[in-house]
């Protein structure tokens, strides 16, 4: 069963990222991660639990099933906890901008366009000037949407004199208070779950940071139906363009989430020719499910990037800090072909991985894409002039 979630932040919240080399900046994420949603639901749920005990884990759901488990009212969500699968929330429902989107680098009132299927030299479908990559969010219509974040100054205090203490001035760049962030879960066992709850999320909680209300709502999942026409929709543009490829059937993957592969990336010493590249990147993103459908699944045009992320795992006793890893960046975009007409085999396979997601730790949101995304239909009549 499927949840949207809406969350609105009732205090600042400090949402962990990567510390700045300075160390005086504290920045947060400019979204909320799978996993910290997941991290508040765990401990709303333990600290009003009687069988709870910290020796199995700190603030870790297991499901008791005790005689006081049946009038819970968080019974059906514990019970499959380790199951339910959570996606990032982004500020009102936006979405990543994909690494195709651009738009007018002298007019940003001009319509984003994508160029995935675009040929030749890329310019402004309006004014037919230069154009660049659009970054960050993007909402309804395709415009920017801004996420609010303010500075606040901390000063830690000497736990022995009860005073400020020396050189321990910092910073904390956070969420600020009153934004709405949009996502979805989706429990495999539990009919009903509450509606509403008020979490606390993110760091430093205790000094009034990351109060948030959530509410859930039962949503649809779009079905087969709808991802064959996208898929369509697709092939007749292609067809349209300087990209056709007769007797293939053409697909896009667009990361939605950034995505941690199962098979290691590690960074290169030297000059890679592209091609070598791009077949290391396909293995990494296509699962072996899809890389068996009939001939294979080839990676015509890969247009990605990649970051380094570490983390700290609480669950592990003494010293809990996890070996960084490279994550394949969303927004990125990869043009895929099979040879044959489309068949229930692929349209299957791409179903699953629309669902499921890719790479690791799927269940906390990382590894989410979408099939054929509609935005890559909107090229906005940009043309190859210059």
């Amino acid at each position: 069963m499927r949840y949207a979630v809406t969350l609105e932040l009732k205090s600042p919240a400090l949402v962990g990222d990567r510390r700045e080399p300075s160390a005086y900046f504290l920045p947060s994420r400019d979204f909320i991660p799978g996993g910290v949603l997941r991290a508040a639901l765990a401990r709303v749920i333990t600290e009003g639990c009687p069988y709870y005990s910290e020796a199995g884990g700190y603030h870790w759901v297991r499901f008791a099933a005790g005689p006081e488990c049946a009038g819970c009212m968080w019974c059906g969500l514990c019970a499959s906890f380790e199951r339910v699968r959570f996606s990032h929330l982004y500020k009102d429902g936006a979405r990543v901008a994909p690494l195709t989107a651009y738009r007018c680098k002298f007019d940003s009132s001009h319509s984003t366009f994508d160029t995935l299927l675009a040929p030749g030299r890329f310019r402004c479908p309006e004014c037919k000037e230069r154009v660049e990559r659009v970054s960050g969010y993007l909402g309804n219509e395709y415009r920017d949407v801004a996420v609010n974040r303010r500075l606040i100054m901390r000063l830690a205090v000497d736990p022995y004199r009860g005073v400020a203490q020396d050189r321990q001035l910092y910073a904390l760049r956070v969420l600020d208070a009153g934004q709405i962030f949009h996502g979805w879960l989706d429990v495999p066992d539990a009919d009903t779950i509450p509606e509403t709850a008020e979490l606390r999320l993110g760091a430093k909680t205790t000094v009034g940071l990351g109060r948030a209300a959530v509410h859930f709502e039962r949503a649809a999942v779009p079905g087969l139906d709808a991802l064959r026409q996208r898929i369509e929709r697709f092939q007749e543009v292609i067809g349209q363009s300087a990209k056709a490829e007769p007797g293939y059937t053409c697909f896009s993957l667009t990361l939605l989430s950034d995505a941690l592969p199962d098979t290691e990336l590690a960074p290169a010493t030297g000059w890679v020719p592209t091609p070598d590249l791009r077949q290391v990147v396909a293995q990494a993103v296509l699962p072996p499910p899809l890389r068996s459908v009939g001939p294979g699944v080839e990676v015509t045009k890969a247009i990605a990037d990649f970051k380094v992320y570490g983390g700290y795992c609480t669950a592990v006793k003494g010293d809990g800090r996890q070996r960084a890893a490279l994550y394949i960046a969303a927004g990125s975009v990869f043009l895929c072909r099979v040879r044959g007409e489309l068949n229930d085999g692929l349209l299957q396979a791409l179903f699953h991985l629309e669902n499921q997601g890719v790479g690791l730790k799927t269940e906390d949101g990382c590894g989410a894409l979408r099939v054929c995304d509609e935005f890559h239909l909107n090229t906005g009549g940009v043309s190859d002039e210059g």
